[in-house]
């Protein structure tokens, strides 16, 4: 299927795909960092996304694939959403954790699992392992702080066990905030859309998609975890409020903010697993609205949060919205009535922009999700979930940006996402 139709009044639908030209799953550095879990391979998702947008829809999509620099300052972007701390210790994190090995310092119990199936010693110094936790911090006692030890401050930074430290995820880490930067800026691109001289108007781009190489949505202010470092949903909302301010912003209602609040930003979280990050970023942030809809916390990863009755905190008490799913969700059975029930609230809360988190382990039989049940969603449901949410902004002129999160059923990953943004696009424009 091809998105080569047109909007109602003959504009030609497009989608704008931001991603980076960065070693793909097959090179040779960067491919050793995806067989470290057996599901987690953020780095392939990447490829078979971007390629199979290119395969589906061939006269709709624009990639654009920027150059990699090595002077992205992740402090001063990222610190709107994060604690400065924690963004410093994931950039030095691989320098002090491979200068301890060479002094023979690397505890085994360090060493990413995975790696060490393969490895006769953790210790093997021609090699430096991936590196995880090795105890946890008791970071509700408030009295405990980051060691100056990598494997301590580890610990005290990281939720789990999965969400290792690489050689190359520094390298990652600027790439995805270039995407995120570029892709907010072309959000708020202009183009004319209509059929004639008389009828045509000038509009928001209709879809930009950021193709990052790692997920972000379970990073909070100062922790990160579930295969997520720095939370780039969170960024793009903040920086499209920033933007939506300098502009004056007026709402998807077509109203001007009450001048006693910001633009009010939305986050809808799509991802089979609740946006727990997200969530405890912006949970008493009465300006980002944050929808998601995920499997039950109470069979589900992660567990802790994503429970209907967390509604925000403080002023932002009413900014949360959860809609927890039983296991087995349907297109037909539950998530299309989920899908409506978040789109209509994001619109009540009148937000001036919105940013999709885009998860696709959703999908029936995705690898990470099927232990507990999983989704029931395949083929073209997520056309469908598309063009659902398109519908709902169809004639609202606000930028929109997706944004990827996880999706760990390789041979379908690339095909659902391509569905989502193409639906949206077809939705959204009216046909």
């Amino acid at each position: 299927m091809s998105v080569t139709r047109s909007s109602s009044t003959g504009t030609p639908l497009s989608i704008k795909v931001v991603s980076i030209d960065q070693p793909t799953s097959s090179s040779s550095s960067h491919g050793n960092n995806d067989v470290f879990d057996q599901h987690n391979k953020p780095r392939l998702r990447r490829e078979l996304i971007l390629s199979a947008l290119q395969k589906e829809y061939p006269e709709a999509v624009s990639i654009i694939s920027l150059s990699p620099r090595k002077d992205v300052d992740l402090i001063n972007l990222y610190r709107r959403v994060h604690d400065v701390k924690m963004i410093e210790f994931i950039l030095n994190a691989w320098t002090k954790w491979a200068a301890m090995g060479k002094d023979g310092g690397w505890y085994e119990e360090c060493c990413h699992p995975e790696w060490l199936k393969n490895k006769e010693d953790c210790k093997d110094n021609t090699t430096v392992p991936p590196m995880v936790p090795c105890h946890v911090a008791f970071r509700r006692d408030g009295i405990e702080r980051p060691s100056d030890n990598v494997m301590g401050a580890l610990g005290f930074y990281c939720t789990d066990l999965m969400t290792p430290i690489v050689g190359t995820l520094v390298d990652e880490l600027m790439g995805d905030a270039q995407i995120i930067e570029a892709a907010v800026n072309f959000a708020f691109q202009k183009t004319i859309v209509g059929g004639t001289e008389e009828s045509s108007v000038e509009r928001f781009f209709p879809v930009v998609y950021a193709v990052t190489t790692h997920p972000g949505h379970h990073a909070n202010r100062d922790n990160f975890g579930g295969y997520c470092y720095l939370n780039n949903a969170a960024l793009s909302a903040k920086l499209m409020q920033e933007r939506l301010e300098s502009l004056n912003c007026t709402s998807a209602n077509s109203e001007p903010p009450n001048k006693k609040r910001k633009c009010r930003v939305a986050i809808l979280d799509v991802d089979y697993h609740c946006g727990n990050g997200t969530a405890s970023i912006f949970y008493r942030d009465p300006d980002i609205f944050f929808s998601s809809i995920h499997c039950d916390p109470g069979v589900e990863y992660p567990f802790n949060a994503g429970y209907e009755d967390q509604t925000g905190a403080e002023d932002g008490k009413g900014s949360t919205h959860h809609i927890p799913l039983a296991p087995g969700a349907t297109w037909d059975g539950t998530y299309k009535n989920a899908i409506k029930n978040a789109m209509n609230a994001i619109l009540a809360y009148d937000v001036s922009g919105l940013v999709v988190s885009l998860g696709l382990d959703t999908y029936e039989g995705d690898s990470v999700a099927v232990n507990r049940g999983g989704f029931k969603l395949k083929g073209l449901d997520y056309f469908e979930i598309g063009k659902c949410m398109g519908t709902f902004l169809k004639g609202k002129n606000i930028p929109i940006l997706f944004v990827q999160e996880g999706g760990y059923k390789m041979d379908v990953v690339g095909e659902a996402a391509a569905h989502v943004v193409g639906g949206f696009a077809i939705g959204a424009g009216g046909d």
